[in-house]
């Protein structure tokens, strides 16, 4: 009886520590190898020009283009 109850913690022992094996190679698989760059914006968050202006190739409004508060980022 002792040895049916060691062979059945060792076979549970082993399923255990291949199935946490998996998990792990399979974790260690998944990340990355180095980390992304960094995203570059000018301006903060909006992605504005130093000069204050949307950049080439952004539409304004009419409006937003006479108006100097957004014209030159705001105060």
């Amino acid at each position: 009886m002792r040895l049916l109850t060691s062979l059945a913690l060792i076979t549970i022992a082993y399923a255990a520590f291949s199935r946490v094996n998996k998990v792990h190679a399979g974790r260690t698989h998944a990340r990355p190898a180095a980390k992304p760059e960094e995203v570059q914006t000018w301006e903060g968050e909006g992605g504005g020009l130093p000069s204050g202006g949307p950049g080439p190739g952004v539409k304004v409004a009419p409006a937003a283009v006479h108006d100097p508060d957004l014209a030159h980022g705001g105060a």
